[in-house]
């Protein structure tokens, strides 16, 4: 039985590999996986010990490959991982 495919494009794929090809942006996603909730910008950066600043750089990568969805919400900016779309990157190495 085939397994039903992806609805990412080979360069939604290259982007989300490549925003996850970076230490520091694991060490992000690695944060937000583990919590139920999400995050607002400055506990993400408290949480693996990193400047705000050097979070927001990071930021569109992650964001731009979908795999962090990121709200703005007066001046706090709230984080979450999109599950969604790391379940489609794993099930397409899955083969």
């Amino acid at each position: 039985m085939a397994k039903p495919r992806t609805s990412l494009t080979p360069e939604q794929r290259a982007a989300a590999f490549k925003a996850l090809g970076e230490a520091t942006r694991l060490r992000i996603v690695d944060f937000l996986r583990e919590r139920e909730d999400e995050a607002t910008g400055t506990e993400v950066a408290a949480g693996i010990g990193i400047s705000l600043a050097l979070l927001c750089h990071h930021s569109d990568a992650l964001v731009e490959s979908g795999i962090v969805v990121k709200r703005k919400e007066g001046q706090t900016s709230y984080w979450r991982i999109n599950r969604g779309a790391l379940d489609l990157m794993v099930r397409d190495l899955d083969g």
